[in-house]
């Protein structure tokens, strides 16, 4: 995984801010890896409080094999999660080391922009094979909490590269749109 990032077209909506988030920051670790082109994104955790969509953390997957999608303190917080008291924890993963995500799809309510707020989601695998091609895996994970209303626009990284983080838009509700950081 290496070269210069590029990024998705936008699933959902982008009322107002933006965070990135990429997996690379997380080294070292206990296998001693700490090289940041030897990690992908194998999934996402999402949660809410109080009906709002305000955490959003990666799972990451090492590409040499050795394990697969795990909860990594790599997150974007937006209140009313900042003070560590979050509910309705969704986890989309890929459970094989070398399925990791290259497409994406949210579902948000159906309001106006501003008040947009993450529902749902699906996440598509590719295979990274040993000699580093990219397979189609023809496999998908999804979550829907109530009021998922509008699956919007599935997106995915650009021909032969995979996801290496995400990038969240928010606005007054919360979470609304979400794109792929890829190398």
């Amino acid at each position: 995984v290496i070269g210069t990032v590029s990024k998705s077209s936008l699933s959902g909506s982008a009322p107002g801010g933006t965070s990135a988030l990429d997996v690379k920051t997380i080294v070292p670790d206990a296998f001693g890896t700490t090289s940041e082109d030897q990690w992908a994104l194998g999934g996402l955790v999402f949660y809410e409080r109080s009906d709002e969509a305000c955490y959003i953390g990666t799972l990451r997957t090492s590409l040499n094999g050795r394990h697969s999608a795990e909860s990594t303190s790599n997150n974007i917080t937006r209140a009313p999660c900042t003070d560590k008291v979050v509910h309705d924890k969704q986890t989309i993963k890929f459970d094989k080391a070398d399925h990791v995500v290259q497409a994406i799809q949210v579902c948000t309510t159906d309001k106006k922009n501003k008040d947009d707020k993450i529902k749902g989601a699906e996440i598509w695998a590719v295979r990274v094979g040993t000699d580093g091609r990219l397979y189609d895996a023809n496999l998908s994970d999804k979550f829907r909490r109530p009021n998922c209303e509008r699956w919007r626009e599935k997106v995915s990284c650009p021909s032969n590269q995979i996801a290496i983080g995400i990038e969240a838009t928010y606005g007054d509700g919360g979470f609304a749109g979400l794109r792929l950081r890829c190398k």
